[in-house]
């Protein structure tokens, strides 16, 4: 495990120092941009700093390409890939989100513009522009290496990985880390929190090496003032309480403020068909629910304790006893057909073409008479008309979201 973790940290400084040249070329570029001319003095100036993070971006992919199969050798196994993978290929003009870098790069000119329209200083709208730039920047060259070791892993059958984090990462990241992901199950990342992930050949070797964590191990290392600072004071607290820390993290999601004040009183998560809220307030108490309360808005009541933590139960931030052992059975005994396919018989297809086979299965439900968008109303022309032309798009696309 320690060699494998050296190699991460090899990784880690080089793409640290990929960033650093990217944010010293961003910097010297961004010092040309004139205030009377932001848009047209960036696209005039910005030809060698566009090519030069292609370049990067190539080196990036390679690097995080040999660190994957180097970090499963250390752990004693090689799986040979389906084929060579290309790291030049994530050089060619285009940012990981799919769209070209030129465009990628103009939007911290057009936060400028913004800022400057709004009344600030020129000389704050260019540094508040410059802070933007940078940000994208480094961005895009980590969301480019997770990229690549992610294409690494999905070519070697039965290699998944598991989810490092740094230690000032948001809390929504830091309850994804220490767990073990199939290779096409997809890692999601916030802009300023700089996760990586660790090729492992399945679940049970992670565990042997000792990477398989849990979240409440870190809280419980903090102090409660840290506690309090990365999760908010309400938020920690209901954990402290004994909440669900995912229940409790996922609950930023679908927020609203409710009245004049700033408190965040209720969100809408959880509360879908298959929400543990719905699910926990419909069984364990007979209710219906359409949002719910958020812990900020639950001790913001300053109830006795006894009454709060009643409340943290009935809007399923307390789980039930033995409560994710009844999940399954309770969702199946909610479905309107069989729904099997989405249980995990086919774990092996790609996000991609899981996208194409739920649009083909919404298409043949819709003219078998089911609506796949509104279970119990009746299909209409509209409906069909909407189903067909989804399926075409994804049967185009092959069921990528970018292509180029």
């Amino acid at each position: 495990m320690t060699v494998t973790m050296d190699s991460l940290s090899d990784s880690r400084s080089t793409l640290a120092r990929l960033c650093l040249l990217a944010v010293r070329a961003a910097d010297k570029t961004w010092k040309g941009v004139d205030p009377r001319r932001v848009r047209d003095s960036w696209r005039q100036s910005n030809t060698d700093f566009l090519a030069l993070f292609a370049t990067l971006q190539a080196r990036a992919a390679a690097d995080a390409m040999d660190a994957s199969t180097l970090m499963l050798a250390e752990q004693g196994d090689y799986v040979q890939p389906d084929g060579i993978a290309n790291p030049l290929a994530y050089g060619a003009g285009y940012a990981p989100s799919g769209i070209d870098l030129d465009s990628y790069f103009d939007i911290p000119v057009t936060h400028t513009l913004t800022a400057i329209k709004s009344g600030l200083d020129l000389s704050d709208a260019l540094q508040a522009g410059r802070r933007t730039l940078r940000q994208m920047a480094m961005q895009a060259l980590e969301d480019t290496s997770v990229s690549a070791m992610g294409v690494s892993i999905t070519q070697r059958a039965g290699v998944g990985y598991v989810r490092v984090e740094s230690p000032d990462c948001c809390p929504r990241c830091a309850i994804l880390a220490g767990k073990y992901y199939r290779h096409n199950q997809g890692f999601l990342r916030h802009p300023k929190c700089h996760g990586r992930n660790i090729p492992c050949k399945g679940k049970d070797k992670a565990a042997k090496q000792g990477w398989i964590t849990n979240p409440m191990d870190r809280f419980n290392a903090m102090g409660e003032e840290e506690q309090d600072r990365i999760f908010g004071h309400a938020y920690a607290q209901a954990i402290r309480d004994g909440a669900d820390i995912y229940q409790v993290v996922n609950a930023h999601r679908g927020m609203r403020p409710v009245g004049r004040g700033r408190i965040s009183m209720t969100t809408s998560e959880g509360t879908s068909r298959y929400g543990w809220s719905r699910m926990i307030r419909q069984y364990q108490y007979g209710q219906q629910q359409h949002r719910r309360l958020t812990p900020e808005g639950i001790y913001s009541f300053n109830l006795p304790r006894e009454q709060t933590i009643e409340l943290l139960k009935r809007e399923g931030y307390i789980l039930p006893d033995n409560w994710r052992g009844r999940v399954p059975d309770l969702r199946r005994s909610q479905w309107l057909h069989n729904n099997e396919w989405r249980q995990g018989r086919h774990e092996e297809l790609t996000a991609a073409q899981k996208r194409l086979e739920n649009a083909r299965l919404r298409y043949e439900a819709a003219l078998d008479g089911r609506n796949p968008y509104q279970p119990g109303v009746p299909v209409t022309p509209d409906v069909l008309a909407k189903a067909e032309n989804s399926y075409r798009r994804w049967l185009a696309s092959n069921g990528e979201v970018h292509t180029k």
